[in-house]
């Protein structure tokens, strides 16, 4: 067992590095906005719609207007420490801080204001 340990220490320690590099250069915009619909598209779109579609659930805000309701400053806190909000069946996700703020770049790339 400490033979494996010590073979699979240096991947892990690669692996925490190469996040640490990632996340001190920023990627382009472009790829900050595909990465963040990515993961829109994977958690978010089954309900809340997908770039400029309607929601698919009647009490979920469509994407493209959820920042005429949430500070986006407070989205992005919920998104990394996990967001618990709506109605009671909507499920808690935990982006961490790369993933909040690419999935927040998203959101803002995708925003319309509400019609009246």
């Amino acid at each position: 067992m400490r033979y494996l340990m010590i073979a699979v220490l240096p991947i892990a320690l690669a692996g925490c590095e190469a996040l640490e590099v990632r996340e001190s250069q920023k990627a382009p915009l472009e790829q900050q906005i595909a990465e963040g619909r990515g993961v829109a598209s994977a958690v978010c779109a089954n309900c809340h719609g997908l770039d400029q579609q309607e929601a698919l659930r009647a009490d979920a805000p469509p994407l493209r207007h959820v920042l005429n309701n949430y500070d986006a400053a407070t989205l992005h806190e919920n998104f990394e420490q996990g967001l618990k909000v709506g109605h009671p069946d909507m499920p808690q996700f935990h982006f961490g801080p790369l993933g909040a703020d690419v999935l927040l770049t998203y959101l803002k790339s995708i925003q319309e204001p509400v019609e009246s």
